[in-house]
């Protein structure tokens, strides 16, 4: 609507103050630019107020009920443990009858940590593990890389008998190797006969020396155990690899190492962390490979932590000494932890 006076039309302003008109108000020989618009108001959403305001806990909120479970399973063992390691609890009765055991303080913790024998089981712990965590990283990383050279049938093949060799329980593993490594009708003796040995080698005893049978015979065991998952995921996180890097750090004149060491390694270097922290943990703890490889009596020289743990806990019956050494077991593990963990965060801060 116009009002006017003087006979002069004069143009309406809508509530923002802007002019409006028609067509017809306009002079007939004006030019139209555009057609008149009216100015239309958009309503804000408002702000959500509250405890998942912008979404910044429903993270937290749905790792909440994992973590109440998690410590629901763990927490009473872990008190348990921690109770039996100041107790005198070293005969099965005391074990049956919490009325017999005594609490005796870090008297426990004294003793075990004053046995030569309990360090001399941890540094062959931290031995063996540290050559099973190199070996099979390297021999994974190799396998790995020859996966990705392959025809994909050929891939899709040993991928299979990986996953076979995986599924198969660890303590059927060990028994196995323990046949092919006989003294008597083993195996590797007899193929190595068949190769120029003497006849004394028909009937070697591998295990008759510690060290040979268990940084040799129980290290391939576990380590024939270990590579199906380094080599499938290895070979997975080598996909993640951009190939225009491959191809840029080729014509820049890198040599084949070198584009592996300054390329390759940078990508997958989360996935290594993850899978070495993975394999020192499961390696330092192994127990059913070597527990079958000697036929369920393994000697002093094959006591790595789990195996002394076992020889402890269930044939001497002597359960807070065993509860102590599970402490330290813990402590070392959170140590390796507190390592991955600073080491993914490194990771992420980079990236």
């Amino acid at each position: 609507m116009s009002v006017t006076s003087n006979d002069t039309p004069v143009a309406a302003e809508t509530p923002t103050g802007t002019p409006t008109g028609t067509a017809a108000d306009a002079p007939a020989d004006a030019p139209v630019d555009a057609p008149a618009t009216t100015a239309v108001a958009v309503a804000r959403p408002g702000r959500r107020r509250g405890f998942f305001a912008g979404g910044r806990y429903i993270p937290y909120v749905m790792i909440l009920p994992a973590v109440v479970v998690l410590i629901g399973v763990m927490a009473y063992p872990l008190y348990s443990l921690f109770d039996l390691s100041f107790q005198n609890v070293n005969r099965y009765a005391q074990l049956v009858n919490p009325g017999l055991a005594q609490y005796i303080g870090l008297d426990g913790y004294t003793k075990v940590l004053g046995d030569g024998q309990f360090w001399n089981v941890v540094l062959r712990s931290v031995y063996f593990t540290a050559e099973l965590v190199v070996l099979s990283m390297v021999l994974g990383m190799l396998f790995a890389l020859l996966l990705n050279r392959v025809s994909k049938w050929a891939k899709v093949t040993v991928i299979t008998v990986l996953m076979f060799v995986w599924a198969i329980p660890a303590i059927v593993t060990g028994t196995v190797f323990r046949w092919i490594f006989a003294s008597k009708g083993g195996i590797v003796d007899y193929v190595a006969y068949l190769f120029g040995g003497s006849e004394s080698v028909k009937s070697y005893d591998w295990f008759q020396d510690p060290v040979i049978g268990l940084y040799v015979v129980s290290a391939v065991v576990i380590i024939w155990g270990a590579l199906p998952f380094l080599v499938i995921g290895l070979n997975a996180a080598l996909t993640q690899v951009p190939p225009e890097l491959m191809e840029a750090a080729r014509l820049d004149g890198a040599s084949t190492l070198q584009t592996f060491r300054h390329v390759v390694i940078p990508v997958i270097k989360p996935f290594l962390v993850i899978t070495a922290a993975l394999s020192f943990i499961w390696d330092f703890q192994v127990f059913a490979q070597i527990f079958a490889l000697r036929n369920s009596a393994p000697e002093p020289g094959y006591w790595n932590i789990g195996i002394y743990l076992y020889e402890k806990g269930i044939v001497s019956s002597h359960y807070s000494s065993s509860s102590v050494i599970s402490v330290a077991m813990i402590l070392l593990m959170l140590a390796v932890l507190v390592f991955y963990i600073r080491q993914m965060v490194k990771i992420g801060a980079q990236d």
